[in-house]
C-alpha cells in the first residue's frame, strides 16, 4: 500500500506524463470529452488485454521489429482499418489517472504520432467498445492481437 505522500508523488507525476501524451496528440484528441474515464472500460477489455500477452495465444499478424518506422505506420493503419477502428477511438495511455483517451482519429499516417507520444505495447479500443486491438513488440517481432466483445 503506497503512504499518501507516495501517492500524491505517484499523481503528480502521471498528471505531467499526460500533458506531454496530450500536447503530442494535439488536434487527434477529441475535443468532446469523450474519453474513458478510470473504472469505465467494458469488463471484457481487462480480461482481452490478459488474453492477449498470455504466452499461449498467437498473434493474428506480425511484423518484424527491424522494420522502417514508415513500413510500421503502413501496418498500423492497415491493422486499425481492416479491423473497423476509424473514426473515434480510445487509446490506451498506460496511466492510472486517465487510462484512455479519445481520438479521432484522421486519415493514415496518425500512428507515427501516437508511437512518439506513447510507449508500446498500443492499444486501441473502437468508439464503441466493441473490438479492441493490442500492439506489442515481442522478440523479434511486432505483434497484433485483435479482440472482440463477446456476445
Amino acid at each position: 500500500m503506497q503512504s499518501r505522500s507516495q501517492q500524491k508523488l505517484r499523481e503528480h507525476r502521471e498528471r505531467a506524463a499526460l500533458k506531454a501524451v496530450e500536447a503530442e496528440l494535439g488536434d487527434l484528441r477529441s475535443a468532446d470529452g469523450t474519453a474513458l474515464r478510470p473504472g469505465e472500460e467494458p469488463e471484457w477489455v481487462a480480461e482481452a488485454i490478459e488474453w492477449a500477452f498470455s504466452v499461449h495465444t498467437d498473434p493474428a499478424d506480425r511484423l518484424p521489429d527491424d522494420a522502417s518506422p514508415q513500413h510500421l505506420d503502413a501496418w498500423l493503419d492497415r491493422l486499425l482499418s481492416t479491423n473497423g477502428l476509424t473514426g473515434r477511438l480510445h487509446v490506451r495511455t498506460h496511466l492510472g489517472i486517465h487510462p484512455w483517451l479519445a481520438i479521432d482519429a484522421p486519415a493514415p499516417g496518425w500512428t507515427a504520432r501516437l508511437r512518439d507520444a506513447i510507449e508500446d505495447p498500443w492499444m486501441f479500443l473502437s468508439g464503441a467498445c466493441d473490438t479492441l486491438l493490442v500492439v506489442s513488440e515481442a522478440e523479434y517481432f511486432y505483434e497484433a492481437y485483435v479482440c472482440r466483445r463477446p456476445c
